[in-house]
């Protein structure tokens, strides 16, 4: 155990002290709430003529967060997971391998090291999420919806985290990496329907993105986020927005399958990946 709690502090530390990874793992976030707040975040109440400000900025944050808490679990995971690849290339890791320290150890290190981070500063997002509405619309989320999001947040980070470790571990080089990190946020952010409503990108996409497990994790969060939000309008305000907001569930090719069902599927998918990883990282230390 504290070869596992060395490696996994070691890991935190290389990561906190390189302010440019840092800085990149937020960078699709900072890019996705500079454009929610100066001009996306407009449109979904623009239409919402009889409702007040405050609950205009209620709606809103909690539309825009839905999917910036989700975005943040997959690029601050996959900014920490570079210490793979820069462990590997340039042959860092070879001085674990001499030592009497298990493979699997060494594995499991990034992958916790990637959950602790990335949940703790997901939280605080989260935290800081609520302390904004409730003071600059004068509405607090009730704390069973505080908790409910909470253990969804670290859920995601789970599933988040192992998908970002199996597709860094069939990389080559911190060149890819840096691709891949540039591109994937972006990718994520249009496919899941987190920078536009699913519903303006026509049938094909829409399709295309209910086989993408953030898409589903965005709207069960929006679901839960939007749930007070909702409470306040007329019901059928609510029934037209929902679309709109990102919170009607979409299934999978256009049939109706239970988001439980597919929140159990993305689990399931996850641990597979989860292994492969766990196979190609043998590999890599291999050679």
């Amino acid at each position: 155990m504290h070869d596992l709690l060395s490696l996994i502090k070691r890991n935190t530390l290389t990561f906190i002290r390189d302010k440019v990874a840092v800085f990149f793992s937020f960078l699709s976030v900072i890019i996705l709430l500079a454009l929610y707040f100066l001009f996306i975040g407009r449109q979904y109440t623009s239409d919402l003529e009889m409702v007040s400000a405050e609950i205009k900025i209620f709606l809103s944050v909690s539309v825009i967060m839905g999917g910036v808490l989700v975005i943040n679990t997959v690029s601050l995971a996959l900014g920490i997971m570079g210490n793979i690849i820069t462990d590997i290339q340039y042959k860092k890791i070879d001085a674990f391998l001499v030592t009497p320290v298990k493979r699997y150890k060494i594995i499991l290190s990034y992958y916790i090291t990637s959950i602790i981070i990335t949940s703790v500063l997901t939280m605080l997002m989260w935290i800081l999420t609520i302390l904004y509405v409730g003071v600059f619309a004068g509405y607090w989320y009730s704390m069973l919806t505080i908790l409910k999001v909470s253990g969804l947040l670290i859920f995601y980070t789970f599933i988040s985290a192992t998908l970002m470790i199996y597709l860094t571990t069939i990389l080559k080089s911190v060149n890819a990496f840096g691709a891949m990190s540039g591109i994937l946020g972006t990718f994520i952010g249009f496919v899941s329907g987190i920078y536009m409503p699913l519903i303006v990108l026509g049938k094909s996409m829409n399709y295309f993105a209910s086989l993408v497990p953030f898409t589903h994790m965005t709207i069960f969060l929006k679901q839960i986020i939007l749930k007070e939000p909702y409470s306040i309008l007329p019901e059928q305000v609510v029934e037209n927005v929902k679309i709109f907001y990102g919170t009607e569930e979409v299934g999978i090719l256009g049939q109706e399958v239970s988001m439980i069902w597919i929140m159990l599927g993305i689990s399931f998918f996850s641990l597979i990946l989860l292994y492969l990883s766990y196979r190609n990282m043998n590999k890599k230390m291999a050679k």
